[in-house]
């Protein structure tokens, strides 16, 4: 599967999930990355269609 992957809309989806459990910023941003991260490490790069 391909998908188009934007990758401020998908921490700006992070944040706001994890917002209403009360971590602080700092907090909010490990989540964030750690997230990030594992989409990373869960995908493989796509060679773009011309």
């Amino acid at each position: 599967m391909i998908i188009d992957f934007d990758e401020r809309k998908f921490k700006s989806e992070i944040i706001d999930m994890v917002r209403p459990l009360g971590l602080n910023k700092r907090q909010i941003e490990q989540v964030v990355s750690q997230a990030l991260l594992a989409v990373r490490r869960s995908s493989s790069p796509v060679a773009p269609r011309c």
